[in-house]
């Protein structure tokens, strides 16, 4: 009841004493196919829920050194040169001023416009989407004491018949984010890129890379979120400890969900590498504040509290190198797509990607030249200098 006065939920469903036995029931069937690997009683068997996330927050504090600026005076001009070209991640506050937050952003009004629309909130092992009503999924936000909660992430809506779209009119894109240019090829070919979230204190992401080296905004609503980020030359087995479990420093569990990764894995990877070698970047996302991400930097995220936010990932002329390498590498087809487009649009991009494609080329017959022994096991990539393999297939605060 304390969770459903704060939250200011009206209806009685949110007020009782526990959540009712046929949401309970459908939690367990999606948490069984969500995470296989666990029993429904180890979902809470860590007693996360006890333990008090301003504690968290203030253990963290003095690696709290992201940029932070002000949304009402930045210009794009400004945000470009200071942020983007130079791939420095910041928080912009005060971004969302004209979003109509009441209206449409609190978590009775989403229950009132939405409730019987089904949204994801996991996936099974075979990757199908597993939904819920979202009346469902917030009595489970209300009522759960899980270690690591299920969490509420959409990437699809656009594609859906019960208020996608409405969802999708009802935020402004800002100004510094108006650029994305795999927009070029339509929403119908272009991979996910856009994702609304509803996050239960706990959720969250665990350290990954945003998919094809985009670049990621992502603007909080409501509540707050724990941000790590480490830049794109901190190689993966040291951001992800897995050095770390294999010395048994950690348990490899504390790998798996967003919440271990914070309160047992980060810890302890502060202490064995150290922060300055780690080059770690930490911050407190607040309701108004927008987050930016550039491509190739890792990042994990916990909800301190209950959480709603919109993310998009996105290429723009000043990342563009990067995410065409990534493209081109990762999804062949897809990038053919591209690059047609390119040409029929902006010859100057198509030149681009052209002249990227030669130079990796170039670089990739040197280095076979200079190690013949390994041409036999080139499996005839042509870029040698592409930053696109740690890549995930996440959004950013996403890796469901």
């Amino acid at each position: 009841m304390e969770v459903a006065k704060k939250l200011k939920l009206q209806s009685q469903r949110f007020h009782e004493k526990e959540m009712s036995w046929k949401v309970q029931e459908q939690v367990e069937e999606i948490k069984l196919k969500d995470r296989g690997h666990l029993r429904l009683k180890e979902w809470t068997k860590r007693n996360h829920y006890e333990k008090n996330m301003k504690d968290l927050r203030k253990q963290y504090e003095k690696y709290f050194t992201i940029t932070r600026v002000d949304g009402r005076s930045l210009t794009s001009e400004q945000f470009v040169n200071q942020f983007e070209i130079p791939d420095i991640p910041c928080i912009i506050a005060n971004t969302v001023d004209d979003w109509n937050i009441e209206k449409y952003w609190t978590f009775e009004k989403l229950y009132q416009l939405y409730k019987e629309t089904s949204f994801k909130v996991g996936e099974d092992d075979k990757g199908k989407k597993l939904r819920m009503p979202f009346k469902n999924f917030l009595e489970y936000l209300v009522y759960n004491k899980d270690d690591s909660p299920l969490y509420l992430f959409e990437s699809s809506l656009e594609d859906m018949k019960d208020g996608g779209a409405d969802i999708i009119n009802r935020f402004k894109l800002h100004k510094y984010f108006s650029e994305d240019l795999l927009a070029m090829v339509g929403e119908k070919h272009r991979p996910p890129y856009r994702w609304f979230l509803v996050g239960p204190q706990r959720s969250g992401t665990t350290v990954h890379i945003d998919p094809l080296m985009t670049s990621a905004w992502n603007t909080s609503l409501q509540g707050h979120k724990l941000w790590v980020l480490f830049p794109p030359d901190i190689p993966k087995c040291v951001v992800k400890a897995k050095g770390l479990a294999a010395k048994r420093l950690i348990d490899p569990v504390d790998l798996d969900e967003s919440i271990d990764y914070f309160m047992n894995a980060l810890p302890k990877l502060i202490e064995q590498e150290g922060a300055d070698n780690l080059k770690i970047i930490m911050g407190i996302q607040g309701p108004g504040d927008t987050i930016f991400v550039p491509g190739g930097w890792w990042h994990a995220v916990l909800n301190l509290d209950n959480t709603i936010a919109i993310t998009q990932n996105f290429m723009s002329i000043n990342n563009f190198d990067k995410t065409w390498r990534s493209v081109r590498d990762e999804r062949p087809k897809f990038s053919k797509r591209l690059l047609q487009v390119f040409q029929d649009q902006r010859s100057d991009l198509y030149e681009r990607a052209l002249k990227l494609d030669e130079i990796d080329k170039n670089q990739f017959r040197v280095l076979r030249q200079a190690n013949p022994l390994s041409s036999d096991e080139s499996t005839g990539s042509s870029s040698s200098s592409s930053s696109s393999s740690s890549s995930s297939s996440s959004s950013s605060d996403e890796d469901n």
